[in-house]
């Protein structure tokens, strides 16, 4: 009774009206809504992104920037690279913080963004052309 042809009609019956239930319930699962996704993350706010940057910030930045620039190949050697990159580094000495003090007045959390998108020298003074002065 083991094979297929060896049940009574019966029960051939049966196992086949569970198996129409089973796939009648796998398609209607199939159609219900799927699971809510999970909100997405709130988008920073417009006065949030336009907040000033800290001192603390602001001498990150410089940081990154300086770091940037030591690498000389990301430098590309062009006097308005090198320029961009001695304007920074003399600005940062310990005598003249005049960089902090610039971008504490300017920059702002966006534009932090946008400098700390990149490593590349010429797309950090595009970001630094962006800057409200």
């Amino acid at each position: 009774m083991s094979a297929p042809d060896a049940m009574p009609a019966t029960m051939r019956r049966g196992a086949a009206l569970v198996g129409l239930a089973m796939a009648l319930c796998a398609s209607c699962a199939s159609k219900q809504a799927p699971p809510a996704a999970a909100p997405p993350s709130p988008a920073p706010s417009a006065a949030g992104s336009a907040r000033a940057l800290t001192r603390g910030e602001c001498e990150s930045l410089a940081q990154w920037i300086l770091g940037a620039c030591s690498d000389h190949a990301n430098v590309g050697n062009t006097a308005q690279t090198e320029g961009f990159c001695g304007d920074v580094a003399r600005h940062m000495t310990e005598d003249d913080r005049s960089f902090v003090t610039d971008c504490m007045a300017h920059v702002k959390l966006i534009d932090d963004t946008c400098f700390r998108s990149t490593t590349s020298v010429r797309k950090l003074m595009d970001c630094d052309a962006q800057v409200a002065r």
